[in-house]
């Protein structure tokens, strides 16, 4: 009888939640799937999945999708980490200083990340370019660069996400017990072996849930994208993201653009199964028990 009635609390207790989940969740994802397997009359059809193999901007989407990703990836884990470290063995007075600068671009919106950005690549009156005059040398149309539109996107991307490897990754540092470090001086240990065999294994949790949410948010990458170029110049800075949004919001082709939608749910899918399927993270998380 208890049981009954702390289930029945229990339920009326969770039941914003559940209304809120089948609200904003399930009968949106229910409308996604009806809405990428008919066509305009209603009908049901699979031709929305079949003229993807025959969509010339989506494969070069999916190919910029795959560049933005492992550029923007290798830079933010690459900074995050080395920040991260750099800091953590800095003992002066203004550690606390520069943690809060680091922490600064997680406090402001990707739209005025973006904004802020194209006042920077501004060929005319940006500060990149008014610095390159000054010593002698033509400016440069970063955003409107074939070659170079994609990797300033990486760039203020990174400048935008590494902190938040960085947050991560300190973190982990700071859980690592000073009597390991202890033990491995006495062992005569040197930085380099320190660094391989004891913080590396120590944080390891961490560098794992850092790439992962790191890489999910990248893959997503709408906002800079439609700020800084709104996929131009020609389909050069395409995303999977950004297309889905011209089919359905330029276009207003919104069957296609949900058969894109669940493409992209299909991508970040299967990259969180490798995730799995490959790392520990699924003990992290706990999602399992620890094998015993």
């Amino acid at each position: 009888m208890r049981v009954n009635r702390a289930f029945r609390v229990g339920l009326i207790l969770a039941l914003p939640i559940i209304i809120y989940f089948l609200i904003f969740f399930i009968y949106p994802l229910i409308t996604l799937f009806q809405s990428a397997f008919t066509n305009t009359a209603g009908a049901y059809t699979l031709a929305n999945f079949t003229n993807m193999l025959t969509d010339r901007v989506l494969k070069i989407s999916l190919e910029n999708t795959a560049f933005y990703f492992f550029g923007s990836v290798a830079l933010e884990y690459s900074v995050g980490f080395g920040v991260a470290f750099l800091l953590y063995n800095y003992l002066g007075r203004l550690r606390s200083i520069f943690r809060t600068i680091i922490f600064l671009p997680l406090m402001v919106s990707p739209v005025v990340i973006g904004l802020m950005w194209l006042l920077l690549l501004n060929t005319n009156y940006g500060p990149i370019d008014y610095m390159i005059r000054l010593l002698g040398l033509p400016p440069v149309n970063w955003l409107g660069n074939l070659s170079l539109a994609m990797p300033s996107l990486i760039i203020a991307n990174g400048w935008e996400y590494s902190p938040f490897v960085f947050l991560i990754i300190y973190a982990g540092l700071q859980m690592v017990p000073q009597q390991l470090y202890e033990a491995a001086s006495v062992d005569g240990l040197t930085r380099f072996q320190t660094f391989r065999y004891i913080t590396l294994p120590s944080i390891r949790a961490s560098m794992i849930i850092a790439f992962l949410l790191n890489s999910i948010g990248v893959l997503k990458g709408f906002d800079l994208v439609y700020v800084l170029t709104n996929g131009g110049p020609g389909y050069s800075t395409y995303i999977l993201s950004f297309y889905e949004y011209v089919v359905g919001f330029s276009f207003f082709e919104t069957h296609y653009a949900a058969a894109l939608a669940i493409l992209f749910l299909i991508v970040i899918g299967a990259f969180v199964f490798v995730m799995l399927k490959f790392t520990s993270v699924e003990e992290y998380l706990g999602l399992r028990r620890l094998k015993e």
